[in-house]
């Protein structure tokens, strides 16, 4: 049980990181933030509807799936595939641009 304020002052920190490691060439990072800022949203999101509620990661899914637009849904599924890649597959400046341009979105 996360308060709304909590996860978009986390939201905020994980974007200065982010932005950061593009900046710095840091490209595998770039997926883990950008999917984490993501859920951090969804969270605050999550929060904001019900205060008690128990984030977990099926369920963040379940929500996205659930409650928000179907261009939003695309670029968190998309941003999920990009942080496994990006994660394990090292630097790739397309994918880290698409990571961020689907966070943004979300």
């Amino acid at each position: 049980m996360v308060s709304e304020e909590i996860h978009l002052r986390n939201a905020r920190e994980k974007v200065l990181t982010l932005y950061d490691s593009v900046e710095k060439d840091r490209l595998s990072v770039v997926g883990d933030m950008a999917f984490k800022v993501a859920e951090e949203s969804v969270h605050a999101f999550e929060s904001r509807e019900d205060p008690y509620a128990t984030h977990r990661r099926s369920g963040t899914f379940y929500l996205v799936k659930t409650r928000f637009r179907d261009d939003e849904r695309k670029c968190f599924r998309r941003l999920h595939r990009i942080y496994e890649r990006l994660g394990y597959g090292g630097s790739n400046g397309d994918l880290a641009e698409e990571a961020v341009s689907c966070m943004e979105k979300i």
